[in-house]
């Protein structure tokens, strides 16, 4: 991975530091993660809902693990409403070489989001998104085809 992808994502995701990830849970496929202030936005059935000043959406092969090496949840499980309970805020942010996402909490843990090995592909395979639930501003997203913004 470049050092200009490295770069580019540090600095996607760098306001998530010191946010604290308060709610989390699956729409389908996808794991999503609430950042920041409780803030209330429109819902697209026209009320409002309450969700985070930024929002993560994962697509891809992802865990959170406490400092000891415990899988707190990943990919595979059925109910994430427990992370959001531990309350914990984001203390830094790191990217390996292969575009491979960790978020460190201040308790210790870690969400890790791994890449798809998904290099060979023409079509854009979407990692993980960053994005402002309910405002019309560009999502970031890492993919295959590296990490670029997208418009809302």
């Amino acid at each position: 991975m470049s050092d200009n992808r490295a770069t580019a994502i540090l600095s996607a995701v760098k306001p998530l530091v010191s946010k604290p990830m308060w709610e989390a849970g699956w729409a389908g496929d996808i794991a999503w993660f609430q950042f920041g202030e409780r803030v209330t936005r429109r819902s697209r059935g026209g009320g409002n809902r309450e969700v985070g000043e930024y929002a993560v959406h994962v697509s891809s092969c992802w865990t959170w693990r406490t400092e000891s090496g415990f899988v707190r949840a990943d990919e595979d499980s059925t109910d994430l409403s427990q992370l959001g309970l531990l309350m914990t805020r984001v203390q830094s942010s790191n990217v390996d070489e292969s575009g491979g996402l960790t978020l460190r909490f201040d308790n210790g843990d870690a969400l890790q989001v791994e890449p798809n090995d998904s290099r060979n592909e023409t079509d854009e395979i979407e990692y993980w998104r960053l994005f402002q639930p309910g405002l019309e501003a560009p999502h970031v997203v890492s993919s295959n085809l590296g990490i670029a913004w997208h418009e809302a």
